[in-house]
């Protein structure tokens, strides 16, 4: 009988000692967010507005345990231009770090905007967004229209370059038939690169190796243009 009982103290006084940690991790100021240090990125304003629009728990004396990282980084990711946010919190000093990374474009699109006439870039993984920083001496794509589909393809096509090739890269069109062809600063004044049409990613991988090959010899020093449309019989002037 007194054993029970012992187990039953011990039951209860358990339980009243979560119910006191989980009130004081979920709602006292015991454990309040302090501070808030935004890294990664100079639109500060920008992410606070994003934070404050979506009714963010990031609040000043607002319980770190309330908190949810996850949605923190969601609501930051939301906007475009941002690659990836990573919220890490200090449960001692009670202060909170957002970094942010923002996306960074390989090319912009000379012909299409967003609806506030912003440029439209595009990165390396073939995302494509507007942002609120500008950008010089980037590549640039031209496509004729604003087909989404082709938009699609060029960004596709780009996500599957080397990072020698992008680098190189100064401006990128899709010409009739889909033809996709490529300025580049490889040769001076200029060397221009036909891919073909409808290149799948076996395709791509093909042919970067093909052009960096003709690339090294010797005898293409002085060359202007590369055919790559058939991928085993190159063409080159």
């Amino acid at each position: 009988m007194q054993s029970r009982t012992k187990r039953t103290l011990w039951t209860l006084l358990t339980g009243l000692l979560i119910a006191a940690l989980a009130f004081g991790l979920g709602w006292s100021k015991l454990l309040a967010l302090e501070a808030v240090t935004i890294t990664g990125t100079n639109q500060i304003i920008l992410i606070e507005n994003q934070l404050k629009a979506a009714e963010s728990k990031l609040v000043i004396g607002q319980p770190l345990a309330r908190i949810n990282p996850r949605t923190e980084e969601n609501t930051v990711t939301d906007l475009e231009w941002v690659a990836s946010a990573n919220l890490s919190r200090n449960w001692w000093t009670g202060r909170v770090r957002l970094h942010v990374t923002p996306r960074i474009p390989v090319a912009v699109y000379a012909d299409v905007n967003d609806a506030n006439g912003s440029p439209k870039y595009l990165a390396k993984n073939g995302v494509e967004f507007s942002s609120p920083q500008s950008f010089s001496n980037l590549a640039k794509i031209s496509i004729g229209t604003k087909s989404k589909g082709e938009r699609k393809e060029i960004a596709m096509f780009i996500a599957n370059l080397s990072a020698e090739i992008v680098a190189g890269m100064t401006r990128l069109e899709i010409a009739g038939n889909k033809v996709i062809l490529m300025e580049t600063n490889f040769r001076k004044p200029s060397l221009t690169i036909i891919w073909g049409a409808r290149n799948s990613v076996t395709d791509i991988e093909v042919k970067s190796v093909v052009l960096m090959g003709l690339l090294a010899l010797p005898e293409n020093k002085k060359i202007t243009e590369i055919d790559l449309s058939i991928a085993d019989s190159p063409i080159v002037k």
